[in-house]
């Protein structure tokens, strides 16, 4: 028996590292019958043939002959362990925290003792463990075809072993991200490649609370790498997500299974920049984001958030501009859309009250008081659909019953709300929902007096004062659908019933991509609804909107970019 000091002690590491390992494996035991159930069985048989191979065949016997056996599975133990800690919390119930802290504190206890209790075991390293044992550790000489497949096998062990340390590795410390979109232009473009440190982030033990403390202090203008909210993060998807992942490290990232129920690869994690913080109420309108606090009832506009939001692509350095893949508008659209908005601002709403009267009272004029062909029903109040039929609900408003009525009603319901105080947001959305009632209205009179006056339907196109008023009703089209929900964002969190304001909680955070014209962040939904564009008129005009403004606690923040190393010529710190 080898009486050595440094085999007792590698015998005593030993003997803690399987012990650990013993009770790890006890802690897997299965309480359903589901995927769950067979971490237990795989642990411990792979416990088991470490224990033999380790205790009875090498250390009782001091036979070194099975010594490389005894060093891989020590070096795989803590790897193996990890997967059987995912399979047990994969099951349909989840684990109590007292019994993942237990499972966490064996498996780095494991996870230690494994790789010193493996370095030495290593012959060469420790001469005098081989010195003393009955059977020493003989280096074979191998040719030919067992020499290949030696080689081979002890290229796919390197393999396999770095694939779980980077692993490992990238779940608490750094992790490599490739950045997948156009949504933080300038500052970040498709495909580039960063460091994502996740050590003062809090990273977790998957499938767990269990994890180092998150001491990073987040302020806004921060980048930083986050869940992405528009997906259900739930103990299934996250099964799904660390499965996913541990299957694309394992395959040399050639399959990835994290998909979304169409199949399409998820967007998830994203990376976005902080915008706003814990105890702050936000709007945007026409680019600018404002903050308040319960220490002011004022909004103030961020100089920071200004810094970084990117809304005219084109006007970008000429080498990054010949990166970037999609344009949302070109310089003369940017002028247009900034042409639009000061309209919107000085657009005069008494003017717009005595226009849309005196459009009610001249429809009306036009309308057949006899022979009417049924009765007028309200037509769909999407935006777009009232400009496309415009044509025909003019005729309808004309040669039906109660048509002329509904016009007047349409067109005026807003003016008792004209004079109410709104905030920024609402009051421009009002602005925008008058403007476009009256070019509707404009364009239905002018059809019923083309259609009263006889004129044939093929000298419309022709007609001077139609087609003014359709290049302002495409104009309205184009700012509603295409610019709006990108370009203003409604005061968030939303005032109480009562009128007071609410605040982003504590350890919650709002994110917002630089390219913002490109960017579906925690401005947006992933679906459209149909909204009013103003909620104190009753008779408001409607637009397909994704406008669903929500903060996300900072669990879900998973890291912070902190190092482009690729493209080279983008190499630097974020």
């Amino acid at each position: 028996m080898n009486t050595t000091k440094e085999f007792k002690n590698l015998l005593c590491k030993t003997y803690i590292n399987l012990g650990a390992a013993l009770l790890f494996t006890l802690l897997l035991f299965p309480l359903h019958f589901d995927i769950s159930a067979l971490a237990f069985p795989i642990a411990l048989v792979y416990c088991a043939l470490l224990v033999y191979f380790a205790v009875f065949k090498t250390f009782l016997k001091t036979d070194g002959s099975r010594i490389l056996v005894v060093i891989k599975l020590t070096e795989y133990l803590p790897y193996l362990l990890f997967i059987t800690f995912i399979i047990r919390r994969a099951g349909d119930k989840g684990t109590p925290f007292w019994y993942d802290v237990v499972t966490v504190i064996l498996w780095f206890v494991v996870f230690v003792l494994s790789y010193f209790t493996s370095r030495c075991l290593y012959p060469k390293k420790n001469t005098k463990i081989v010195q003393g044992w009955a059977v020493a550790p003989k280096e074979e000489k191998r040719k030919g075809g067992a020499f290949i497949l030696f080689e081979a096998l002890g290229w796919v062990d390197a393999l396999v072993w770095s694939i779980f340390t980077i692993l490992i590795f990238q779940i608490f410390f750094l992790q490599l991200y490739e950045i997948p979109s156009e949504s933080m232009v300038p500052t970040f473009l498709i495909k580039d490649r960063a460091f994502v440190s996740k050590i003062d982030c809090g990273p977790k033990f998957p499938l767990t609370d269990v994890g180092l403390p998150d001491f990073r202090k987040y302020k806004r203008g921060d980048t930083i790498v986050l869940r992405n909210p528009h997906y259900t993060i739930d103990r299934k998807s996250e099964v799904k997500t660390v499965t996913s992942q541990l299957i694309y490290m394992l395959s040399i990232m050639t399959v990835n299974l994290n998909k979304d129920d169409n199949g399409e690869l998820k967007a998830d994690p994203l990376v976005k920049r902080i915008t706003g913080l814990p105890g702050e109420q936000l709007v945007m309108q026409d680019g600018v984001l404002y903050t308040r606090t319960s220490a002011s009832d004022e909004f103030k506009p961020s100089e920071i958030d200004a810094k970084y939001a990117m809304w005219n692509l084109s006007g970008l350095p000429q080498k990054i501009r010949q990166n970037v893949h999609t344009f949302p508008l070109s310089s003369s659209d940017y002028e247009a859309m900034l042409d639009f908005e000061e309209e919107r601002r000085s657009y005069d709403l008494n003017a717009a009250a005595v226009q849309a009267r005196a459009l009610a009272l001249r429809l009306e004029a036009l309308a057949f008081k006899d022979n009417l062909n049924g009765t007028f029903t309200s037509p769909d109040l999407f935006e777009y659909y009232l400009f496309r039929d415009v044509q025909d609900i003019s005729r309808r408003l004309i040669t039906q019953e109660g048509g002329a009525k509904w016009f007047e009603n349409f067109m005026t319901s807003w003016i008792p709300q004209k004079d109410q105080v709104r905030d920024m947001y609402a009051e421009s959305n009002f602005r925008l929902n008058v403007m476009t009632k009256i070019t509707f209205g404009k364009l239905a009179l002018r059809f019923a007096e083309l259609f009263t006056n006889g004129t044939s339907s093929s000298a419309y196109s022709s007609d001077s004062e139609l087609n003014s008023y359709y290049a302002d009703a495409e104009k309205l089209n184009w700012y509603i659908q295409s610019l709006l929900d990108e370009r203003n964002m409604p005061v968030f969190p939303a005032n109480d019933e009562a009128g007071n304001p609410q605040y982003i909680p504590n350890n919650c955070y709002f994110m917002m991509g630089d390219n913002r014209f490109n960017s579906l962040d925690l401005r947006h939904s992933s679906e459209q609804t149909l909204k009013p564009l103003s909620s104190s008129d009753k008779m408001s005009v409607q637009y397909y909107s994704m406008m669903a403004p929500q903060y996300i606690n900072k669990k879900y923040i998973i890291g912070k970019p902190v190092f482009r190393f690729w493209p080279l010529n983008r190499f630097g710190k974020v």
